[in-house]
Order: C-alpha cells, then structure tokens, then sequence
C-alpha cells in the first residue's frame, strides 16, 4: 500500500521493518598506511543513489542529449629543454698545442672529449687524464654556451655574439674555443644518427694522432726496465734497475699475505692475525693487525710501519745495531704460504695469500704458492661433568636443578601438544581393605615426556570424591637405585594387563586400557615385545573393542 503513495514530502513514511542503521567503514590501514575506502553502499547497506548511472552501460546517452561537443585540439609547443632533456653529442676531438718549453722539440697533441648539451646550447671540453703527461688535465673547458668568434675578433657582448650550435659540428670539421683548434676526428652512435636524422651527411672518422711526449715517456719507462741481458723483469725481479726503475715497473704493486700468531704466554692461547704487505716498488714491508668486533684489543693501526725489514726481526736505531744497508732484509723470495716470518720477536706464519700474488709469483718467478693452510685449531672435545648422585632429598629431577644452576629453580611444567594423545589404563589398588577394592583409578601416560597421572574415578554413595590422586611426575621403578642420577621409569613397556604399578607408596593393577593403547603399541612393534601386543590384543577381543574395530 504504502508503494503506491508518491515520493512527496509527508507522504514517505520511515520502514518498520527496517533494521539495520549502521554507517559502513570507510577509513582503514593498509601496510600501515591509513587509507580511505570507496563508499560503495549506504547505511544499512542501501544502495546509493549515485548507483543509478549503471544504467549508461545499457543505454546511449547520446541518444537522449546528442553528441557531446568536444574542445578543439590546440597544438602544444614543447620549449627545447623538454625536448632535449638529458641528450648529449659527444665527439672526440684533438687539439695541437704549440711548443711551450724550450727543451721540447716536438709539439704536444692533447686528446679531448667535446660534449655539446642539446637541451640548452651548451659546450663542456673534458680531458682524460694520463699517467706521467706532464700537464694538467680533467676539465678544460666547463659548461656553458661558447661564443662563435674568430682570433682576429675582438670583444663582443652577449647581444653582438653569435654561438657555437649543433649544425655547426660534424666530423672531420674544426671548432675554435678560446684560442684552440679542436679537431673533430669521430663521435658515437646516438650524436651520428641524430645528426643524419636532421639531413647532415656525417663523415668518417679520422686517425687520432699519438702525443710525442707520451711516446717518448713509454720508451723512456721500457729501456729502464730492461736488465742489461735485455730480459724483462719477470726473470729477474731487481737485477739492473736503479731505484727510479723499480718505481715505474712496479709502483702501486703489493703482495699480500695473510698471517697467524699465537703468543706462547697467553693461557687463553688466542691467534692474532695480520695482513702482510710487501710493496714491489722498493722492498718495504708493512704488517696490519685485524681486528674482529668486541675482541678486546686496542686497534693500533700497524705492527710495523713500512720499512725494510731484515731477517733477523731487529730494527735499526741503536748504536749497536748496523744500518739497513749492512743487514739481510726480506725479499719476494722469502715470502711463501706455510713459512715464517720474525718480526719485533714474534714469529708470524703465513697461511694465505689472494688471487694476484699467487699470479705474480707463478709468472714472474716461476714459484708456485702452496696451498692456504687451515689455522683454526680442531675444536677440543666438550667437556662433560659428570651427574651427582640422588641425594634423596625431593624428587630426582627437583634435586637435579641444584646441579644445573646457582640458584635452584622449579621443573618447567610439561604441557602436552595436539599431538600428543595419552596412552589410558584403567587400575586398581591391590590392598587388603575392603574398601578399596572397589576403588577405580586411570592412569595416563603423556608419550611425549613420560610423565603419569592417576585420577581416581568418582562413584555416588562411595564417601570418596573423584579427582587427581598422582601427578603428573615421573615413576620410579622400585627396583631402581634412587641414588643414581638417572633412574628408571615406568614407560608404555611395563603397562601390559595384569602387572603392577608402584606409585606414591601404592601398588596398582592394571585391568584395561582403551583402543588407542593397542593401535599405539601395533604401530611401533619393533619398540615392544610380541608377549606384550599379544596381552592387550586378547584384552581387546574380550572386551570387544578390537572385533569392533576390524569391522
């Protein structure tokens, strides 16, 4: 009835049977990050009225309003540095510089990369540095937009001045850049394809020539190095080479090897280890400790600072004592894997070396290097201390708490997992009172610790409550010797129908045991004696349960 009314003020009644006014969760956390959900429903999980444009999926709505007039398209213009952003040409160019120094007879080539930075017109001019060049190099020229002017030119404002551009690079051409002609001899593959792709015919690339003075600095190093048998250095290490020789044939060369020490006089008996560097270009020798986190050592950065170091392990510096000159200093030859070294009394061996003084010494002086030596010494045997006996004071496992620890504390309680399903035995007293003959006891047996508990079964009109009677605890055997530190304990082995149990000075007789104590013990039959499955299986038939089951 109240569906035909229409939807006007006064005539829309509130739905008694509405009753669901909750508001939905909107506000939430995901990764820890508070986040907002889509509201998708309203209270009492209405839908919304916003719902209602699922009809557009049904229904054109061009059909009921016409086409939709769409903005005209309005041609963007990109400025250069959005274009061009991060693009660079390179090229490799030369330069030769005329004769600055008298004592040079030949000019001097400087190899240079030009980079032209498309995004803002820019020229950068970078040098790559060679050893021993004689000039300063890195930067030439830093980044910035370079006048396009010719020598006879004078000053020119910023107006005035016309700029080096990208149309004006190409290879094989000429820059001019402060006072230097650069010669464009070839460039790399995205400056060649973006210029080909702008309509300019790129051209090949040109020989660099070789730098005169770097030419004669290699042939001046390689004449030094040669011995006067004309050998190089790998035959014989020093033989003929003056000191400034050795400098350039084995400067920034370093074997190094790997060292152990144990001082005699520490009870602890600790192995110190170091790493000893012995530098090709001179001779010297420098020995570093490591050092491992909390150690308990001051961290000195070197035993020995580099120097000379003779044979013997003494230092010069006394009057007794001779020079360096006088004294037998170690050599690359007295340095292998496995032999020792003396330095300031302590006698260092060496039990390893890394990948390139096993190279050095098998190319250079045909020695090979053993193999490493293990230093870690075999881990003595765990000490074992041997149990106290009983003293019989508590229970065995409360008096062995003692033993373990200063001060005694309580046996953690065993709480038995899901797993761990107790074997049942239904018991009796064995006593002489009639009385208790009627008493009804269950032991159960946690597989997992060992542990035994006895619940007493109620029965009305008995004058006995039921409840816990024994444990949970360990049983001792009684023909066990309770001084011992480990007993013997009643396990699953000595429960067969018929044996006795003696528990909290009481003798129990087992009369039964449930289902599960037979699948348990048929399960594991190389765990148990034929005499004790073939006593719970004739138990079983009698009482049914095992007919039962196999049915």
């Amino acid at each position: 009835m109240m569906a035909n009314h229409p939807v006007l003020p006064g005539r829309v009644f509130t739905d008694p049977n509405k009753n669901r006014f909750h508001v939905p969760q909107t506000l939430g956390f995901r990764n820890g990050v508070p986040v907002q959900a889509l509201v998708l429903q309203g209270i009492g999980q209405e839908p919304l009225d916003a719902q209602s444009v699922q009809y557009l999926d049904k229904w054109d709505p061009n059909l009921f309003y016409g086409e939709c007039r769409r903005a005209p398209k309005v041609n963007t213009v990109h400025p250069q540095y959005e274009v061009y952003e991060n693009k660079t040409l390179a090229f490799r160019a030369f330069c030769v510089e005329p004769i600055a120094v008298p004592m040079e007879d030949q000019p001097r080539v400087r190899h240079v990369l030009l980079f032209y930075h498309l995004e803002d017109d820019t020229i950068s001019v970078m040098e790559p540095p060679i050893v021993n060049s004689g000039c300063v190099q890195g930067k030439v020229l830093k980044r910035h937009r370079v006048p396009k002017a010719s020598q006879d030119d004078g000053p020119k404002d910023d107006a005035a001045a016309s700029y080096w551009h990208w149309t004006d690079l190409n290879v094989g051409g000429s820059v001019w850049l402060y006072g230097r002609t650069y010669q464009l001899a070839s460039c790399d593959a995205f400056t060649r394809e973006f210029l080909e792709r702008h309509g300019i015919s790129v051209g090949g690339e040109i020989v660099v020539p070789a730098d005169p003075y770097t030419q004669e600095q290699t042939r001046a190093m390689q004449r030094q190095t040669q011995d006067v048998d004309g050998h190089s250095p790998s035959a014989v290490l020093y033989q003929g080479l003056d000191k400034l020789g050795r400098f350039l044939a084995f400067d920034r060369q370093v074997l190094r090897f790997f060292a152990v020490w144990q001082d005699p006089m520490d009870p602890m008996h600790e192995k110190r280890y170091f790493k000893v560097l012995f530098y090709l270009a001179d001779g010297t020798m420098e020995i570093q400790p490591e050092y491992k986190v909390n150690d308990g050592h001051y961290k000195y950065p070197n035993l020995l600072a580099r120097q000379l170091l003779p044979r013997g392990g003494l230092l010069p510096g006394k009057a007794d004592l001779p020079s360096f000159r006088d004294m037998d200093c170690y050599v690359a030859e007295d340095l292998q894997v496995g032999s020792e070294i003396e330095v300031l009394g302590r006698r260092l061996r060496l039990y390893d070396c890394d990948g390139f003084t096993r190279d050095y010494y098998a190319a250079r002086l045909g020695i090979v290097q053993p193999p490493s030596v293990p230093t870690e010494s075999p881990a003595p045997a765990p000490l074992v201390q041997p149990l106290p006996p009983y003293n019989g004071f508590g229970s065995p496992e409360d008096s062995l708490r003692s033993c373990l620890h200063l001060v005694p504390r309580r046996p953690c309680p065993s709480h038995p997992g899901p797993d761990d399903r107790p074997l049942r035995y239904l018991v009796r007293l064995n006593s002489e009172r009639p009385h208790d003959l009627a008493r009804r006891f269950v032991l159960s047996y946690q597989t997992r610790f060992g542990f035994c508990t006895i619940t007493e079964l109620g029965r009305r009109n008995s004058g006995r409550e039921g409840g816990r009677f024994f444990g949970p605890r360990l049983i001792e055997k009684p023909d066990s010797d309770p001084m011992q530190p480990q007993p013997e304990y009643y396990g699953p082995a000595d429960f067969a129908i018929g044996s006795t149990v003696v528990a909290a000075g009481c003798h129990f007789i087992v009369v039964g045991a449930d289902l599960y104590v037979y699948k348990y013990v048929s399960e594991r039959k190389g765990d148990f004696q034929e005499e004790l499955i073939e006593n719970l299986a004739d138990y079983m038939r009698k009482e049914g349960l095992l007919r039962r089951d196999s049915e």
